[in-house]
């Protein structure tokens, strides 16, 4: 008794002196890429403007030029549409227009908290609450821009409620996570096995595809699609084995749980013990391995973290729930928690020098003279881009346009005179994947024009081989 107390005291300090550390070291960390693009939408729905927000829309009503990957954006009626779903900005939009990134921080803190208590209340066991609160890295998303969180905050409040046979009320909010991220039907659909055969599953697979249908009409009609955008934006999948195995590596690395969960399954076969929840639960994972389309970006596994409270429940499933903390848990737990601190004080550095990177890249950009940009590497506008977007009814600071394969030089050259600019300069990061086509006259408003490359040099001072293009624009004759 003497001794869990003590445990529980220690992981309790262990807690408090983490979250305060990675508070303070995350601070000068940037939002930079899909982080940027939230934070864009935020200050969007702050407008009450629920699509993405561009300059030339009317010149370029195809978006060949729109400095967002084609994977990050949605066309629908001539608007485009984020494929990150709206419900988060939404949701954090007042704390942001109160509090700034500050009051995100502080709100998504207070939701991984909420987590971890729901989740102690479903079985008040101890060890379990703890292998949620150190058994991963997830926790880095608390302090980030990002939907993680509040994900993780509705997985495990949909937990409770099936727990608590509201299996309608779980059945419906089930859906709610499904269709912002379509990763998690792997994780529902695994939610009755996790439980006993007492709960009412029909009802909760009922609710669960009429709220899907009537999701399906809603998404047609105000987006032209029956399918989450997510999913339609990622239905071009190729299997790539590289893919695969980096995921599978940096599961492992950032979710020592799942490695716990391995040995337990390993444990269990040997002794004879079969489970079939152990085996589903490893097939789906590897399944969820395989098909991901990447590894979800900032080097973290994202797409599997809807698994990390299941692994919890099926490792605990046939232990006592307990109030205190058994000697060989205590040790387990000690050693998961060295573990996952180490990689996150890792992974925090890894993302501080990202947004050093990230920063110091926006800085230099700044002092272009330059108005428009054009990058010919989605990966590198994708940085830069959402520093730079502009509201409704305001100024930007830089316009950047994306060149894509086979991109129409003249409607090009209508973006770059709309606003009458004599020059322009293209950044790119060798390779380059997309070459300028300079020299070729355009007939516009009876006027002949053309651009020209002026002079080359690499961009000082940046951490990157960024090579600058600047081309002036010529109109070489008028009738």
């Amino acid at each position: 008794m003497t001794r869990s107390k003590k445990a529980i005291g220690f992981f309790v300090s262990l807690t408090f002196l983490t979250f305060g550390y990675f508070a303070f070291t995350t601070k000068e960390i940037q939002p930079f890429s899909d982080f940027a693009l939230l934070e864009w939408q935020i200050k969007l729905a702050l407008q009450g403007t629920f699509h993405l927000h561009y300059e030339y829309l009317l010149e370029d009503p195809n978006f060949q030029f729109f400095p967002l990957p084609d994977i990050f954006f949605h066309v629908h009626n001539g608007l485009p549409y984020s494929t990150f779903p709206n419900f988060y900005p939404i949701l954090f939009s007042p704390i942001y227009a109160c509090f700034g990134i500050l009051g995100i921080k502080l709100a998504q803190l207070v939701l991984f908290f909420l987590s971890i208590y729901i989740f102690y209340l479903m079985n008040k066991d101890v060890s379990s609450t703890i292998l949620l609160l150190f058994g991963s890295t997830i926790s880095i998303y608390v302090f980030l821009i990002h939907e993680t969180i509040l994900f993780l905050f509705l997985e495990v409040l949909v937990l409770y409620l099936y727990h608590r046979r509201w299996t309608g009320f779980s059945g419906l909010l089930s859906m709610c996570l499904v269709w912002m991220r379509p990763e998690m039907i792997f994780a529902i659909g695994f939610l009755p096995l996790c439980f006993t055969k007492e709960h009412n599953w029909k009802r909760f697979v009922f609710i669960f595809f009429i709220t899907g249908t009537l999701f399906s009409i809603l998404n047609q009609i105000t987006l032209g699609t029956f399918f989450p955008l997510r999913l339609v934006k990622n239905s071009g999948f190729q299997f790539r084995t590289d893919t695969s195995f980096y995921l599978f590596k940096i599961w492992a690395e950032q979710v020592p749980i799942f490695i716990l969960f391995v040995l337990s399954f390993i444990r269990s076969m040997v002794r004879k013990v079969f489970s079939y929840q152990n085996l589903v639960l490893l097939l789906i994972t590897i399944v969820m391995i395989l098909i991901s389309p990447n590894t979800g970006g900032h080097n973290t596994p994202r797409y599997l973290f809807g698994l990390i409270p299941l692994y919890i429940l099926v490792l605990r499933k046939n232990e006592i729930a307990e109030t205190q903390i058994t000697k060989p848990w205590i040790f387990i737990l000690f050693i998961l928690s060295c573990y996952s601190l180490n990689t996150l004080f890792q992974q925090t550095k890894e993302l501080r020098k990202i947004s050093k990177y990230q920063m110091n890249t926006v800085q230099e950009i700044t002092k272009i003279k330059d108005k428009v940009l054009v990058f010919n590497n989605s990966d590198f506008s994708f940085v830069v881009a959402p520093e730079f977007m502009s509201l409704p009814f305001s100024k930007s600071e830089k316009d950047i346009l994306l060149l894509r394969p086979d991109y129409d030089n003249k409607t090009l050259i209508q973006i770059l005179t709309t606003k009458h600019n004599q020059s322009f300069t293209f950044l790119e990061l060798p390779p380059s994947p997309i070459p300028l086509r300079p020299n070729v006259a355009e007939i516009i408003f009876q006027s002949q024009i053309k651009y020209r490359i002026s002079y080359r040099y690499q961009l000082p001072e940046v951490l990157l081989p960024i090579q600058a293009t600047q081309c002036l624009l010529e109109v070489f004759y008028k009738p």
